[in-house]
């Protein structure tokens, strides 16, 4: 075990990454108008051009700092409701929404395996980048599910655990790709609770909850989402998923993707491969 972190450690040294300011030192608001502006630059809607938010109820599940909700709001929304488990975050939505001047968005505190709403409130879901790390994703479709009106639909797009970055290290430890591939959950924990030490910066990630295998990760893999959506009554379900090197990639141009990106698409169908090798998975599912 201790010959496997350390080369663990020196794996994830090759291209080392510290947490960024806006996580360190945000200044207030700063992270609700980085998701408001991202949102105006295409953000969630991008994934689904066809949706029409107008006139619509619309649950925002992992609003974050509120900013794409209340852009949400400005398309049209009748109204728009944005969850977070942290005050904080809930705090500096609703300060957004009024520094904007939209009256009818609100931000709650809960969790997305207890909603606190009745059944039949809302017309739409939205999830972006947040069903990889909920403590019980079924759990969460079925309250997504007991939220929804009849024909009301949820939108969801999130990287399955084996995307090259799907450990989420990019940003605070280590850019390299695939980490929890090459090593397992337990190896590379100790490995960067070393680094971490080694760093003595202050920071830490979150703890640990009872069923992660990474911090804030469930390790849903595209086979064991598919399986969740089977075992739950949806009238419709559309499932697709993006290959790792699309123009949905946001290092399409600066990576020069077109040049390459069609030789990896195949592998998006390929069992076993394609759980390396997908962007995203998207899926809109009907009640």
């Amino acid at each position: 075990m201790r010959s496997s972190v350390t080369l663990a450690k020196k794996y994830l040294s090759i291209a080392p990454a510290i947490p960024p300011k806006y996580w360190t030192e945000a200044a207030p608001l700063e992270r609700a108008r980085m998701e408001y502006e991202d949102e105006k630059a295409g953000g969630f809607l991008k994934w689904f051009p066809k949706l029409a938010l107008e006139g619509k109820e619309i649950f925002d599940i992992g609003c974050g700092y509120g900013g794409r909700t209340v852009r949400f709001a400005e398309l049209g929304a009748k109204r728009a409701v944005g969850l977070e488990p942290s005050h904080k975050t809930c705090w500096e939505g609703k300060i957004f929404a009024a520094e904007k001047g939209v009256p009818n968005t609100e931000f709650v505190v809960g969790y997305g395996e207890q909603l606190p709403f009745s059944a039949d409130s809302f017309d739409i879901v939205t999830s972006y980048d947040v069903f990889e790390h909920v403590a019980d994703l079924g759990c969460v479709l079925d309250e997504c599910l007991r939220i929804l009106r009849p024909g009301g639909s949820l939108y969801a797009v999130f990287p399955p655990f084996f995307h090259p970055t799907g450990a989420h290290l990019e940003s605070w430890i280590s850019r390299m790709p695939w980490p929890h591939v090459l090593f397992n959950c337990e190896t590379l924990m100790k490995a960067i609770n070393a680094i971490l030490a080694e760093r003595n910066d202050s920071f830490a990630p979150m703890p640990l909850r009872r069923n992660d295998r990474l911090w804030g990760l469930n390790r849903v893999t595209i086979r064991s989402f598919r399986a969740l959506l089977r075992e739950r009554h949806f009238s419709h379900i559309d499932f697709k998923l993006s290959p790792l090197f699309s123009h949905m990639n946001s290092k399409w141009e600066g990576w020069r993707m077109k040049y390459y990106a069609f030789v990896f698409w195949p592998l998006r169908s390929v069992p076993v491969l394609r759980e390396l090798f997908v962007h995203r998975i998207m899926v809109t599912l009907v009640k």
